[in-house]
């Protein structure tokens, strides 16, 4: 599924910006939220994009202003931000909460408003019971232009609130902004910026949670990466996160297990906090996906034999040897566009033979593997013969392979 991550400035009465605000829209509307994603999901959404370009890069050194749930507050998910650089505008709860829930959040708002963080509520929210316990609290009052009134105007006065005033669309309606407000957004002064196009890349929900589990007890990126390895929907978030703005890495990346050291347990540890909190992403394809861990792991096993040296690669190969088709992307363009190893990219075009053809023989192998598997004397089968010509490698240890990739990646996507 495919959105926008836009971003609007917010300006000073001198006209300077002082905030981006971020937030999603759909990809063919422009102007308009996508009603089947939860509002609290699109906070998550959000972050993970600031996350893979960092927060410096999206609000552009300024602060940037996001929509937060108040029962979201208490997700420690939103301290993987540097909260110095927050505007958190808090929303109604999207299903009630009990008092206990409530403390938590008043709790969580000290703790970020000590951290510097600045709190803002709209205008819609004042007469929300809950949210008007945390009044004192706030710094900003968010108002629409067209619903801008003088109750609005005299309490951000009386409690010293700074009064955003957004939607402004016109000359007109900015001068008489400016006579009663301190900040201003809208398509007069600015119209949105296309941050990014967002398109989900899916992942199995069993990955994250083995993930979550692992990286509080593990004390090495590689029992990490091993995981990731065996899912090409989180592999492609952690290769596009180490390929970000905030690593600015120069190195080319050869291995799952490379990335997850350049990120570190921390940041890792964070950002699958944020993909936990994402439950919008679905699996799609799910055949893709097993068609994608199968080719890995005979392609891993077949270079095991004829050459050692590329295990890693050829295992890479193999799971992103159907992103094409998982992503809709053009998988060379997409492979240098984060950043992969040359060899492995030689690889998928042929002028790494090698590489090339211990891909083929994984995929000939997966392809072919079912009708052989329903064969009475599956070592009499042309096809099993030809590849035992073609590799080199004894028939029965090829059939062995095949099974075995076949009943590891059922077990993986069981669990």
């Amino acid at each position: 599924m495919s959105f926008l991550i836009a971003k609007q400035p917010i300006f000073d009465k001198a006209g300077n910006r002082v905030a981006f605000e971020i937030f999603l829209r759909k990809k063919d509307r422009m102007h308009e939220y996508p009603k089947e994603v939860p509002y609290s999901r699109a906070t998550y959404i959000i972050m993970e994009i600031i996350l893979e370009q960092g927060i410096d890069r999206v609000g552009e050194g300024k602060r940037i202003m996001i929509n937060v749930s108040l029962d979201s507050l208490i997700n420690k998910s939103i301290e993987s931000l540097d909260n110095r650089k927050l505007i958190i505008e808090i929303m109604e709860p999207q299903i009630p909460i009990g008092d206990v829930v409530y403390k938590q959040a008043i709790n969580i708002v000290d703790k970020y408003i000590q951290q510097g963080t600045i709190f803002s509520v709209d205008e819609r929210q004042l007469n929300n019971e809950k949210i008007m316990g945390l009044f004192d609290k706030v710094h900003i009052i968010s108002v629409d232009m067209k619903k801008l009134n003088q109750k609005v105007i005299d309490l951000a006065k009386a409690k010293r609130k700074t009064l955003l005033i957004s939607k402004i669309e016109n000359e007109k309606e900015y001068n008489n902004a400016l006579s009663v407000g301190n900040l201003f957004q809208g398509m007069y002064l600015e119209k949105p910026i296309i941050l990014k196009e967002f398109q989900t890349a899916p992942y199995l929900k069993a990955t994250l949670l083995k993930l979550m589990a692992t990286v509080h007890t593990t004390q090495s990126p590689k029992e990490i990466a091993s995981l990731i390895s065996t899912d090409v929907g989180m592999a492609t978030k952690i290769l596009r996160l180490v390929n970000s703005a905030h690593y600015s890495t120069v190195k080319e990346i050869k291995s799952v297990e490379q990335a997850c050291a350049i990120i570190g347990l921390r940041s890792l540890k964070n950002y699958f906090m944020v993909l936990a909190m994402n439950d919008f992403i679905a699996v799609e394809n799910p055949e893709l996906w097993k068609k994608s861990l199968v080719r890995a792991i005979i392609a891993e096993n077949i270079a095991k034999i004829i050459n050692p040296k590329y295990e890693s690669e050829a295992y890479f190969m193999g799971l992103f040897s159907l992103i094409d088709e998982i992503l809709n992307v053009d998988k060379i363009s997409f492979l240098r566009e984060v950043r992969v190893n040359q060899e492995i990219i030689d690889g998928y075009t042929g002028k790494n033979e090698q590489l090339r053809s211990i891909l083929n023989y994984s995929i000939a192998l997966e392809e072919k593997f079912k009708d052989l598997q329903a064969s009475a004397n599956p070592f009499i089968e042309a096809d099993l013969i030809n590849m035992e010509t073609l590799t080199g490698i004894d028939r029965q240890k090829l059939f062995s392979i095949g099974q075995m990739a076949f009943q590891t990646a059922e077990s993986i996507l069981r669990l």
